[in-house]
């Protein structure tokens, strides 16, 4: 058997999820392997970085897994393009050591929140960014967005999910970077990790103190109540995406 690590991007907007669910959804992890089938003709099981929400994209996914081929990893990854269905692109395919593993070899990740900030909603980027026509401070939002830098406890963020409760809520955000281009908004995070819709839950209460409905100050306390009901509102899934993993 040999270890394989893809790189991948896919519009998540038709995706239930990067995993897959038994119920007959449609999810990246089931187009992958099903064409996995196709090329080793034996079942082969992917396994992501970590899992993307319905709705979600990714531009930087990576995946391992491991398949018995006398293929190269360059032929694989041409046969996966050449199988996948338009929405899911394979960048870069691969052979690594026995050890690697996508999820838990994983240093940190990138995702980022992008925002239209304009009066008028848009037709091409409707599942890529969400819409917001509101006036928004940019400088408060950084300085909210820096009480949150370092290692703290995000339970504040973690959104309930009995399928992912996670006991150890403690987080290193290392860094936050929200920036324009033009009439674009965008907010990358990067951490060792993140909870379940902590990205988005983060970007909703940043739209909050970006609007003028919270002040930066606000954000200490927020953070520290571990309490999901003193943050504000999730922002939207089409909004985020996967942008990279480090190794």
């Amino acid at each position: 058997m040999r270890n394989f690590k893809i790189t991948l991007e896919y519009d998540g907007a038709s995706f239930c999820g990067w995993q897959s669910q038994g119920q007959g959804e449609r999810t990246v992890q089931d187009e992958l392997e099903g064409v996995f089938l196709k090329i080793f003709k034996k079942p082969v099981k992917a396994v992501a970085s970590g899992r993307t929400d319905s709705g979600v994209h990714a531009r930087g996914q990576v995946v391992s897994f491991k398949a018995s081929t006398r293929m190269k990893a360059l032929e694989i990854k041409r046969a996966l393009n050449g199988h996948l269905p338009p929405d899911i692109a394979v960048h870069e395919a691969l052979e690594v050591e026995e050890g690697f593993h996508a999820q838990y070899s994983v240093k940190e990740k990138t995702y980022r929140y992008t925002i239209l900030n304009r009066p008028w909603r848009s037709a091409f980027l409707r599942d890529r960014a969400l819409f917001y026509p509101y006036p928004l401070n940019m400088s408060r939002m950084r300085k909210a967005a820096g009480y949150l830098i370092g290692r703290h406890d995000f339970k504040t963020f973690q959104a309930h999910d009995p399928e992912r409760s996670e006991r150890r809520t403690v987080r290193t955000i290392k860094n936050i970077v929200i920036k324009r281009d033009g009439e674009l908004i965008h907010v990358d995070m990067t951490a060792d990790g993140f909870l379940y819709k902590m990205v988005r839950n983060i970007a909703g209460t940043l739209l909050a103190v970006g609007s003028g409905h919270l002040a930066p100050k606000e954000m200490p306390g927020i953070l520290k109540a571990r309490d999901r009901k003193k943050a504000r509102d999730t922002a939207p899934a089409h909004g985020l995406c996967l942008m990279r993993v480090q190794y």
